[in-house]
């Protein structure tokens, strides 16, 4: 009796092991190289690729820079052609027009006619009378002239401002003080001196109607009164300017357009 339930125990376990499921056999030692690398997530991945546009973005950017700078000091030397290429217009032009003045240099006959007293009256103010004149030649006035347009070229500002200065105080029949007041408003408007550049070009404007600077000068007269808020003063001079068949005109009708104006 007592074997038989020692058989009925034996037969209950075998049975309960027998129902339980096998747990899978893991080899540890059984993996491959490649199973222990881990694999990198997919945000490691989209930030080094971010990276990476990154510095392409910045040498790019470098690049631009680069071209800007070389740009921009293109254009400084285009402008200094320009600035040289109108000024050596502007010296033609003003040398046919002195031809066309009506400067008269003193003649010899004239000194020859000239009353001298007797030597027993002379006074200091008689000896001074007698003092050889200056003659002053058309030659003369157009060397001035040039020589203060050179001081321009070169870009020494203060020594042509005071060139052109002198020259309208000492020549005040000249033929080129048109353009020595264009050339002082061109030059103030250059520094930021804008009201002394108003002054200017207004001389050119209200004196020298008819001088082949007057209608450049009024474009830029228009140009800085638009800046200064004056729209119908500007309107009105660029108008004016935009008639006119040079290069003047051009500029004051696309800067019409350009402005809405």
């Amino acid at each position: 009796m007592k074997n038989k339930f020692y058989v009925v125990i034996a037969g209950m376990l075998s049975s309960q092991l027998v129902a339980q499921p096998l747990s899978p056999v893991v080899e540890l030692n059984n993996t491959t190289g490649s199973d222990r690398q881990q694999k990198p997530s997919a945000s490691s991945v989209q930030r080094a690729e971010q990276f990476y546009q990154m510095q392409v973005l910045k040498d790019e950017v470098k690049m631009l820079r680069g071209k800007v700078e070389e740009l921009s000091y293109q254009l400084q030397q285009i402008k200094q052609l320009q600035m040289d290429d109108y000024l050596d217009i502007d010296r033609r032009l003003t040398a046919i027009a002195s031809t066309r003045s009506n400067i008269i240099p003193v003649s010899e006959e004239t000194i020859l006619n000239t009353a001298v007293p007797p030597v027993g009256q002379l006074t200091a103010d008689g000896l001074q009378s007698l003092q050889s004149p200056i003659i002053i030649t058309p030659e003369d006035i157009e060397a001035d002239y040039l020589a203060s347009s050179k001081l321009l070229k070169e870009r020494d500002f203060d020594g042509a401002i005071a060139a052109f200065k002198n020259h309208i105080l000492s020549f005040d029949q000249s033929p080129y003080s048109a353009n020595a007041h264009y050339w002082l408003g061109e030059i103030y408007e250059f520094r930021g001196e804008m009201g002394l550049a108003v002054d200017s070009f207004e001389v050119v404007v209200n004196s020298y109607s008819d001088h082949n600077k007057a209608m450049d000068a009024r474009y830029k007269l228009g140009k800085l009164y638009h800046k200064q808020g004056d729209n119908k003063r500007a309107i009105a001079l660029l108008k004016e300017a935009a008639q006119s068949n040079g290069g003047a005109g051009a500029k004051a009708k696309a800067y019409l357009k350009t402005k809405g104006l």
